[in-house]
């Protein structure tokens, strides 16, 4: 989806550690209010053709993806006029929407969805769109909300959503009920791992605010994030969050948990990351060969057992 200036974004190459990577890289930022809105106006019933944009989105389907050269414009007949390339793009990006919020219902009653389910549900009338609607949807799904989406059955197309990167919590007891708070564990190790397995909570929170996520604050995905990520998390296991010794006043800092540590590895969190900035793994190279290290270490221990 493309982002608005009213959007908020993930960006985690606001990251000290990021910074000092030598990785050349443009700021790539992943829109998260489209998709916030689309939680925010899921209901039970999985009528995803509710909401306040459903006026827009009953508007005839685009015909083509994007807009027309300005040598193909000049062959239209006079008075004809093409439809605006951002007209098009937001009808897209609304059946994107409901592609989400038809599938964080599925999520949360954990039921298989099929391809055709997918088309009569959220994007009848767009069918021929089908492949871009639905792997930007996954996309949100995976980056936003840190659930996965595995193919279950390829004659008739069926899938099964789960969290992501061997995580299993999905945190929709804890903050804004029912909404999946993977995606956010992920970020929260991401942020931990490129700063070097330890960050400070100045420097962690500098980076959620770039995310719209601050402290006290409720979000509206979500919720307070302080709490759950140093309550809620911690007791989870994901997250050690401790006082710096000898500090005075008291400073507090941000690890990897015990259960991050036995349900996912360096190189998954390392890869979602790369994904979440466009790049290859090895575009960080010391992280990489660290991510190694660990998978190798690992391996060997299971052999051994």
């Amino acid at each position: 989806m493309d982002s608005t200036e009213n959007n908020q974004s993930i960006n985690l190459q606001n990251s000290p550690q990021a910074q000092r990577e030598e990785s050349g890289l443009e700021d790539v930022q992943i829109p998260i209010t489209e998709a916030g809105e689309a939680e925010a106006t899921a209901n039970s019933s999985g009528d995803v053709s509710s909401g306040p944009q459903s006026a827009e989105r009953a508007s005839s389907p685009p015909t083509i993806m994007g807009g027309a050269s300005s040598g193909e414009a000049s062959d239209n007949e006079e008075g004809d006029v093409a439809e605006p390339e951002s007209y098009q793009q937001s009808i897209l990006n609304g059946k994107i929407v409901d592609l989400v919020r038809f599938l964080l219902i599925k999520f949360r009653r954990m039921e298989l969805t099929t391809k055709a389910e997918m088309m009569n549900r959220a994007m009848r009338d767009y069918e021929e769109y089908y492949s871009v609607i639905f792997s930007k949807a996954s996309e949100c799904m995976m980056l936003i909300f840190g659930i996965d989406m595995m193919e279950v059955d390829p004659f008739v197309h069926a899938y099964f959503l789960f969290p992501a990167l061997g995580i299993t919590y999905d945190g929709m007891m804890h903050g804004v009920l029912g909404v999946p708070k993977t995606g956010l564990v992920i970020i929260v190790l991401c942020i931990i791992f490129i700063e070097d397995n330890c960050v400070s909570e100045e420097v962690f929170w500098d980076v959620m605010n770039s995310l719209g996520l601050f402290s006290g604050m409720n979000h509206f995905i979500f919720g307070e994030p302080k709490s759950l990520i140093t309550e809620d998390f911690v007791q989870e296991g994901y997250v050690e969050y401790r006082q710096v010794p000898n500090s005075c006043p008291p400073r507090y800092e941000f690890l990897w948990g015990p259960r991050a540590y036995a349900e996912t590895t360096k190189m998954k969190v390392l890869e979602f990351y790369a994904n979440i900035v466009k790049q290859d793994p090895r575009s960080y190279p010391e992280k990489y060969a660290e991510a190694l290290r660990e998978e190798q270490e690992r391996a060997y221990a299971t052999e051994v057992q």
